[in-house]
């Protein structure tokens, strides 16, 4: 048991907790209520130490919502932005409630960044799973999500649009094969299959000539 020397009113709404053997503690209002503080003269270490987890799980809580209303984040990407600041039991507490409320959703994450890297950049599947696999996202969530741009027509019709308004200039000339061959490379690198290349490169010449 440790004696409380003092537990008064700090900033904003914390409290300052002042212990007889020398420690001092930040503890917001809400968390000194639960554990009646400002009515008890001494604290088992215990009870000290749930309260300083219930105290770091709220201020990590309310930093994951600042955070998520600014930009979304898969659950690996928040974990370990709040990892930087607080323990990994505090931040897992935090991650599982934001979880089950729904405000982290990997799917639904996967589904926006996927639709974003295949919309807007035009990225073929292979850089869709690697962007994916930074954020974090698990592997079966991750197959699940890009099954709907790995097939080869759909490929190639986005290897077509990126053709026609990015590498338009690589190939005026059919003949060129070094320019060709730096088109199928940068194209590798958006993410497209070798056999989706080839066919969107026929089909681009053949409407070059009609």
């Amino acid at each position: 048991i440790m004696k409380i020397s003092s537990c008064k009113p700090q900033h904003g709404s914390y409290l300052e907790l002042i212990l007889e053997s020398g420690p001092v503690y930040e503890i917001h209002r809400d968390i000194a209520m639960m554990y009646d503080l400002m009515n008890i003269e001494d604290i088992s270490e215990e009870t000290l130490v749930k309260m300083l987890f219930d105290n770091d799980v709220r201020r990590a809580y309310h930093r994951a919502l600042y955070l998520l209303e600014r930009q979304s984040y898969s659950y690996h990407m928040l974990f370990l932005k709040l990892s930087n600041n607080y323990d990994d039991d505090v931040c897992y507490e935090v991650m599982d409630r934001l979880t089950k409320l729904g405000v982290i959703n990997d799917w639904e994450y996967a589904e926006n960044a996927a639709r974003r890297a295949a919309e807007i950049k035009l990225y073929g599947p292979r850089r869709i799973c690697q962007i994916l696999y930074q954020k974090g996202i698990p592997k079966t969530v991750i197959d699940k999500t890009v099954s709907e741009y790995v097939s080869a027509e759909y490929q190639t019709e986005q290897i077509i649009q990126l053709l026609n308004k990015k590498y338009s200039r690589m190939l005026d000339d059919k003949e060129d094969k070094k320019k060709i061959e730096k088109c199928k490379a940068a194209l590798v690198r958006m993410g497209y299959g070798f056999t989706p290349i080839a066919a969107a490169l026929k089909l681009y010449f053949e409407n070059e000539k009609s």
